[in-house]
């Protein structure tokens, strides 16, 4: 197949005559934009309107995520090359890579906007179960519908982690943010979900959902995509084909991101040992299991352990 659906909407934008899109980190974000609560290059709030925002001069894609909610006026804002009008109690997220541009808005337009990073995301101990559904959602309808009510929740939950960016308290700030910004997600999480119809699903989509079941059930004892493609009936050229069509990452990510989810989880709440952590995820060794960990997180099992 040929490149990745985003990577196709950004050759499509160009083609039609559109500038290419600039890529716009959160370090930069956090440098270009005044009234900025950050943590590190990892986390920031602030607030967008027709005077600031940077995608009304030109198409960006983000080093990150980013989820927008709309407190007033209104703005089409254009993502991956579709359209979208938003307007109070509407949630916008943002997935990296993809094409973002303002098209219009009007000048009394304001929002809230929480920019994150890969990384941070890894750091929320949120099940893959919670996770992909999120992610699918809003790679596929970025814009949410929301009530007044969630509204007023999540702009106090935005307040809160503002609040404790800016705050002295060193010592535990990083594990409050961490909580704060964890219970955002599972409001989203819950809100994105209700009253909400499937829509028709082709084969493609099909295949990665059974994919993921599979994933959730096996992925403790089993890391390789020829097993998933077995029991998938498929082979296993035209299961990554799949999984890359559909999410833009490759089923051995999806793999080895479930496996890290469930070592995070066990290291930091089951009491276990390293070595037993190993056993339980079905490592030959305890010593494969840390150069495995290490290598998708840039630091030990036993490291992560003590962090907590």
């Amino acid at each position: 197949m040929a490149g990745t659906r985003n990577e196709r909407m950004r050759q499509r934008a160009v083609s039609d005559g559109g500038a290419a899109p600039r890529k716009l980190s959160i370090s930069r974000i956090r440098r270009e934009m005044e009234n900025v609560s950050y943590l590190s290059d990892d986390l920031l709030i602030t607030t967008l309107d027709a005077r600031n925002n940077r995608t009304s001069s030109y198409p960006v894609t983000l080093d990150g995520f980013a989820a927008i909610v709309m407190m007033q006026g209104e703005a089409t804002v254009s993502i991956d090359t579709q359209n979208y009008v938003v307007r109070p109690s509407m949630i916008v997220l943002f997935n990296p890579e993809s094409v973002i541009r303002t098209v219009k808005s009007t000048p009394n337009a304001a929002a809230y906007c929480l920019a994150f990073s890969r990384s941070f995301l890894d750091e929320l101990e949120v099940g893959l179960s919670t996770l992909l559904p999120i992610y699918m959602r809003f790679d596929k309808e970025p814009v949410l519908q929301v009530t007044a009510d969630d509204v007023e929740e999540i702009r106090q939950l935005f307040r809160l982690v503002k609040t404790m960016l800016r705050s002295d308290k060193e010592r535990y700030r990083h594990e409050i943010i961490r909580t704060l910004f964890t219970t955002v997600f599972y409001i989203i999480a819950e809100i994105s979900q209700r009253g909400r119809r499937e829509p028709r699903q082709g084969r493609c989509e099909v295949l990665f959902e059974e994919f993921l079941k599979l994933l959730r059930q096996y992925s403790r004892s089993e890391r390789n995509v020829s097993f998933y493609a077995r029991k998938l009936d498929i082979t296993p050229k035209y299961l990554s084909s799949v999984v890359k069509e559909v999410s833009g990452r490759t089923a051995a990510h999806w793999i080895d991101e479930s496996v890290i989810l469930e070592a995070k989880t066990l290291l930091k709440y089951s009491g276990l040992s390293i070595r037993e952590i190993a056993e339980r995820l079905h490592f030959s060794t305890q010593s494969f299991f840390g150069k495995y960990f290490k290598q998708h997180t840039g630091i030990s099992p036993s490291r992560y352990k003590r962090r907590g």
